[in-house]
């Protein structure tokens, strides 16, 4: 991580705090997690993956060189098997994935969208915000669980090492950028949806 990156994560140091012991992080970590809020969370992340995945791709359209896209590119590979995993992890405990989603759910999906109009920067920014969230979070739920867990297929999605690459090559595509406040606020703003989604599955 270099000075961009780090000054966006340092000046979130309190909310990073936040994330790392939320209350379905921590419940997640040590098994005591319902299956009911579980099973929220999954048919609410299924939908936010899938807007997302429109996210990378318009956001892979405004790269600035082949390096950024190629980085993109990864990431929209990655999102293929991901949604396969939500779709058999809901199989298999009999969701329905096809409902309404919740308003925070359409408002962060809309607001990632809506960055793509301030730009390059911005919307790299809260690229690397969403994803250095996630491999943080369930990184720190790797390291306080057992591989016995029933979420041992989600937690090794989100923290395993090419996760952890990938998050770092965005944390590069963010280093070549001059941090501006509207970076911050950007960067901010994903964290606060972050944990009010987290807010919300919860309960």
């Amino acid at each position: 991580m270099g000075e961009t990156a780090s000054k966006l994560v340092s000046g979130q140091q309190a909310a990073w705090t936040q994330i790392l012991m939320h209350p379905f992080v921590a419940r997640t970590s040590d098994g005591s997690l319902p299956r009911s809020t579980f099973d929220r969370w999954l048919v609410e992340d299924y939908y936010f993956v899938g807007s997302f995945q429109v996210y990378l791709r318009e956001l892979s359209a405004i790269a600035p060189d082949q390096q950024a896209r190629d980085v993109l590119a990864g990431g929209l590979a990655a999102l293929e098997p991901e949604l396969a995993l939500f779709e058999k992890a809901a199989d298999e405990r009999g969701l329905e994935l096809a409902g309404e989603p919740s308003l925070l759910n359409l408002g962060y999906s809309s607001y990632l969208l809506s960055t793509l109009r301030e730009g390059w920067p911005v919307a790299i920014t809260v690229l690397y915000a969403v994803e250095k969230a996630y491999y943080d979070a369930w990184a720190s739920v790797r390291e306080r669980t057992g591989a016995d867990t029933q979420y041992a297929g989600f937690i090794a999605n989100w923290s395993s090492p090419e996760f952890a690459a990938y998050v770092e090559q965005l944390a590069g595509l963010v280093d070549r950028e001059d941090l501006t406040p509207e970076m911050a606020l950007a960067f901010d703003r994903v964290i606060r949806f972050e944990l009010a989604f987290w807010d919300l599955v919860h309960g």
